[in-house]
């Protein structure tokens, strides 16, 4: 095996081992708040979360990324970075608490200042979080990031228990999410003191951040475009379907990508730090990543299937029955998971290649096709059609993606390698045919966790051999 492929698989092991036992917790967390907070509470919040993650893009200002691929910093230059983070973090807050309830009353969700000011704590404490969390990422210490993730969401969904059962309602939930960012904070500000960096302090060098902006800038850009295109369809199905359908899709779409966070999302940030080690070699990196890719289609492959499938059981398992309208968006959207998977995965070469300008261009095109897309679905009025064009928006999105990725970064095509990883992916869209076969509703626990079982066992097998017969070929 060579150091790439030694170092790269360390890294994603314990980048995993750390992902995972968070994503553990939140499902088990949500499985409990998805019966005590009703669809219409889950789609405010939900609604309310993107303008949150738009506001912590422009905080964070892709500066995380900057900081690992920077190979140097002296203690001045990093303290001078971390009171740049505050003084951006505050202004942000501020903003958000100002234009949040004027975007309530826009939405049709009514009007709410405190809702907004403690929402707006979420947005602060997620800038002052980049540098320590990029500090921990860049010397690879994930099973210490997981512990700190974990702690932090273990604190949150206990003040989120306290406040409901105090009659807090809609504020319980927005409480979570305000005390898991100081959580996170705190956890990543306390072990960043064990990074090579070291922990930061307040410094007067605030111009340290402008050589960083140089890289950060497209990583940001290529952030904002990317955040419209996934999440312009939250907001346009809030306006004008309602926010208990927009309750139901979240959730379904938060199901559908719990595959991309167990997989995907859990090995992202092992890629840069070690890809970059050998950005002087791109077919070396190349060759790992394909190895890499190939694992993941044929895992979201199987994936894919199992929750076509078994969207009903895993809807019920979940949330209960008040849900079990998600199940058909569900079965729709969980054949993208291939896709998304392998296409999410990307991001981490584009950096680690220094590529962030390309990478922006990407995301361009995939905002343009996406948004086009959802638009349209509004616009005849048909939640399910929109699903189904964001699949072949995903597949396009692919391919662009693909082509950019070998002709601009690499300057080389593997195409036997490339159509093979579109087979796969593309194999799950076949269970479209049987989009209209009725799912049996679920009646209790054991009797999902049979199906489930049922069809998980031979896909599971299925798709071994699958990954088993490329090797070869």
């Amino acid at each position: 095996m060579s150091d790439i492929n030694k170092a790269l698989n360390k890294g994603i092991i314990h980048s995993l081992l750390g992902k995972y036992a968070l994503y553990v917790f939140q499902i088990l967390s949500l499985a409990i708040l998805a019966r005590l907070f009703t669809p219409a509470v889950f789609g405010t919040l939900a609604a309310l979360q993107v303008a949150i993650l738009f506001f912590q893009l422009l905080a964070t200002s892709g500066l995380g990324p900057a900081v690992i691929h920077r190979q140097t910093f002296t203690d001045r230059e990093r303290d001078g970075i971390f009171s740049a983070t505050i003084l951006i973090g505050s202004i942000a807050a501020i903003i958000f608490a100002l234009l949040t309830p004027g975007f309530m009353l826009w939405l049709g969700l009514g009007h709410s200042n405190l809702l907004a000011y403690v929402l707006a704590i979420n947005v602060f404490f997620s800038a002052l979080a980049m540098l320590p969390l990029a500090c921990l990422q860049r010397d690879s210490m994930f099973l210490i990031i997981g512990k700190a993730e974990v702690l932090a969401e273990l604190i949150a969904f206990l003040v989120c228990i306290i406040a409901y059962l105090a009659g807090g309602g809609i504020y319980a939930l927005a409480l979570k999410l305000a005390v898991s960012s100081i959580a996170r904070f705190g956890c990543y500000y306390y072990f960043s003191a064990g990074s090579g960096i070291g922990r930061p302090a307040c410094g007067l060098q605030l111009n340290s951040i402008v050589p960083l902006w140089q890289i950060a800038k497209y990583q940001l850009a290529f952030a904002v475009v990317n955040f419209f295109s996934r999440n312009l369809d939250t907001l346009l199905v809030t306006k004008y379907f309602g926010i208990s359908t927009v309750g139901f899709y979240e959730k379904t779409y938060q199901v559908m990508r719990y595959p991309l966070q167990l997989f995907t999302f859990a090995i992202n940030p092992a890629l840069q730090p070690v890809l970059t080690r050998y950005r002087h070699e791109p077919s070396v990196i190349l060759s790992s990543y394909y190895q890499l890719a190939f694992k993941l289609a044929c895992l979201g492959l199987v994936t894919a299937v199992i929750m076509f499938w078994c969207a009903t059981d895993i809807v019920f398992i979940l949330f209960g029955p008040q849900w079990h309208s998600a199940a058909r968006l569900l079965q729709i959207l969980a054949l993208s998971i291939p896709l998304q998977m392998v296409l999410s995965s990307t991001g981490g070469v584009y950096q680690a290649m220094g590529a962030t300008k390309q990478m922006f261009h990407c995301g361009l095109f995939s905002a343009t096709i996406s948004v086009t897309v959802i638009v349209l679905g509004v616009y005849l009025g048909d939640i399910e059609f929109m699903c189904i064009g964001l699949i072949v928006a995903f597949a396009i999105n692919f391919i662009q993606c693909f082509y950019v990725l070998h002709r601009s970064v690499f300057k080389q095509f593997s195409s036997n390698d490339f159509l093979r990883l579109l087979f796969i992916c593309m194999l799950a869209s076949v269970n479209l045919t049987m989009l209209n076969v009725e799912l049996s509703i679920a009646t209790n626990y054991i009797a999902s966790m049979q199906r489930i079982i049922l069809v998980s066992l031979p896909t599971a097998i299925g798709g071994y051999l699958l990954y088993r017969l490329l090797q070869r070929t």
